[in-house]
């Protein structure tokens, strides 16, 4: 297929439904089996396969079919280096329903060699069959939500599994042949000290994972967490031993091997996540499916890419374009049944467009480059905005010259930022420090 980019793009792909919501989730999800047997069976005993009714079978399925289609809709040959399935609970899907949605895109984008596939999976809903079949449907990174490794605090969150049920779902996995695992961890759990997230790495570390994401618990709006606070019967972990827990748990992971690549991930060298790497360093991806955002250059009357746009790590098209276009977000319709019903009538419509600016893109990508351990260069910078063109000889004292005339008004309050140890400035550009990630908000809303 011909495509009118020479960089890759991502495609991301959300699975809306679950088993059971968990207490602190905000995603777009449906529990399909909210207040059933489940409620009643001992941890780890429910699978999703067995206990769906038909009726729910019937309404998966159909959301596959329209992905599929939404697929073929949308998909216009570009190239394509990850693919990451969301949700809810991807690992709902069978293995060959997972196929034909792979298969879709395989025959709608163009797909690099070693293309980075994901699946999201949680404890309970896998099994050895199901894990080989992702990974022979084209599957070749998992991602885990362990989330905890103590029972009480799985129970607690609303988790569906045990601890000892996600280890061994890991030993399936490297037996179903996958070679490149994330495994999710949660801490500042309300209940639970600095011993029991030491305890929880440890246990996590053990099952030599190559990739760990390490979230601090935040309370959203519209979760059972979120009206527990509201009502006073949920108090959370305070801000000094939320701080502890992260610094110590970055400490270890470092000292077991994980580079700090960004706020919250850590991998082994050369495992770092393709597909968020995108959403960090301002690279464009396809939102598919229910409510599903999407990050995607605007097009010419010419049919051509901007030159301007490129992502921060200075990847750009080689076709040149209009002087004014820049990205633009869109996402998809968040209701279930009118996504469907428009995709079956042929027609696909987002439900929200916002076409960045200049100031848009060049705030979103120092919001997201300062989230990399690695920071953010005065070039990655300068290459968002007007003024740049693909013919200069841009150095990085020039890049730096345009930022501080930009951000005027901030450079102090940046460079009080700098004296205090909270950010790096130097002459490549700019990084958090440990320290500075404590306080990252108030550094990053400089620049919105």
């Amino acid at each position: 297929m011909t495509t009118n980019n020479n960089y890759s793009t991502g495609v991301y792909i959300h699975i809306p439904f679950c088993i059971k919501k968990c207490n602190y989730c905000a995603f777009l999800s449906e529990g399909i089996c909210e207040n059933s047997k489940y409620e009643k069976e001992p941890m780890g005993s429910f699978v999703a396969e067995e206990d769906c009714t038909e009726l729910w079978n019937r309404k998966i399925q159909r959301y596959v079919n329209s992905l599929i289609k939404e697929i073929e809709i949308r998909g216009k040959g570009e190239i394509v280096n990850s693919v990451f399935f969301g949700g809810g609970t991807p690992s709902i899907l069978s293995a060959s329903q997972v196929n034909s949605v792979i298969e879709a895109v395989k025959n709608n984008f163009s797909l690099e060699k070693g293309c980075e596939i994901t699946l999201e999976a949680n404890p309970a809903t896998l099994s050895f069959e199901k894990l080989r079949g992702y990974r022979e449907a084209g599957v070749n990174r998992l991602s885990l939500g362990v989330q905890s490794t103590r029972d009480s605090t799985l129970k607690y969150l609303g988790r569906i599994h045990s601890a000892e049920q996600a280890a061994g779902d890991v030993r399936l996995a490297r037996k179903a042949g996958f070679d490149n695992i994330n495994l999710d961890l949660i801490f500042a759990v309300p209940g639970t000290g600095i011993p029991d997230v030491m305890k929880d790495l440890e246990n996590i570390t053990a099952l030599e994972p190559e990739h760990i994401s390490f979230y601090s618990l935040q309370l959203e709006e519209g979760t059972p967490f979120f009206r527990a606070f509201e009502e006073g019967k949920l108090h959370e972990v305070p801000d000094d031993i939320d701080r502890q827990m992260y610094h110590r748990g970055c400490e270890f992971l470092k000292e077991r091997g994980y580079i700090h690549y960004e706020i919250s991930n850590f991998a082994r060298p050369g495992r770092e996540s393709r597909h968020n790497l995108k959403y960090w360093s301002m690279e464009p991806y396809y939102g598919l499916g229910l409510g599903a955002s999407s990050f995607l250059p605007v097009f010419s009357e010419e049919g051509k890419i901007p030159a301007r746009h490129r992502s921060l790590s200075g990847e750009a098209p080689e076709n040149g374009g209009h002087e004014k276009d820049f990205f633009y977000r869109s996402t998809n319709v968040s209701d279930l049944d009118e996504y469907c019903k428009n995709i079956e009538n042929d027609t696909y419509k987002p439900g929200e467009i916002h076409r960045n600016n200049e100031k848009d893109s060049i705030s979103e990508g120092i919001f997201t480059g300062l989230r990399r351990m690695e920071g953010i260069t005065w070039q990655e910078i300068y290459r968002l905005s007007e003024d740049f063109h693909e013919t200069q000889n841009c150095s990085d004292a020039v890049a730096e010259q345009w930022f501080r005339k930009y951000y005027d008004e901030q450079t102090g309050e940046l460079e009080d930022f700098a004296a205090g140890g909270f950010v790096i400035v130097d002459s490549r550009g700019m990084r958090l420090t440990q320290k500075g990630i404590d306080i990252s908000n108030k550094i990053m809303a400089l620049f919105v």
